[in-house]
């Protein structure tokens, strides 16, 4: 669903005792980081809380190396400064509105913007909240009726008319508006 590249390899082990099933690793190839190239890695431990004493539940943990994500970032050039250029309002919470939100937000995050979106849900109003408080250029609510329809539309966080788009083609009309200061973060 993501276009996320992976390789299964079913010698891997992550050398916890507690994982069941499924483990997984985040791999970075690059010269900053030497052999070290592992930047996250977790797995599955559904016996874990009984083990513990709780209740027999499964689970499913990571851990990121954040000093080799930091490099990698500094290496890349990226900057964490400049505010969102997109807020995704999921305004349904069904699983399909969130899988398309988290979908429209890893496409546009590939084609170099910078999108944020709330996976705690919530209200309308609280999100455009969120939104708000986030500094984004512009919000975009995206429901059943923008999924069955194609369009959607962009909303100015600074002020203005919305903007018609196509869900297809949010990108090309992002990179078509003009260049405006965003709201600043508020919070």
């Amino acid at each position: 669903m993501l276009g996320i590249r992976y390789v299964v390899n079913h010698r891997l082990v992550r050398g916890l005792d507690y994982y069941t099933r499924t483990v997984f690793e985040f791999i970075a190839s690059h010269p900053a980081l030497g052999t070290a190239s592992t930047v996250g890695g977790g797995g599955r431990y559904d016996k874990m809380m009984k083990g513990l004493g709780g209740p027999d539940v499964p689970a499913v943990g990571f851990a990121m190396g954040l000093d080799r994500l930091v490099l990698l970032l500094k290496e890349g050039g990226k900057t964490f400064t400049a505010p969102p250029d997109l807020f995704i309002v999921a305004a349904d919470v069904d699983a399909a509105c969130q899988d398309a939100s988290l979908a429209l937000a890893s496409r546009l995050r590939r084609e170099g913007f910078c999108v944020e979106f709330d996976t705690r849900g919530g209200s309308l109003k609280s999100q455009m909240k969120r939104a708000d408080k986030s500094g984004a250029r512009f919000s975009l609510v995206l429901g059943g009726n923008e999924l069955g329809s194609g369009q959607a539309k962009l909303k100015p966080m600074a002020g203005g008319d919305l903007i018609p788009v196509a869900l297809d083609s949010v990108g090309k009309t992002l990179r078509a508006q003009p260049a405006a200061p965003a709201p600043a973060p508020q919070g």
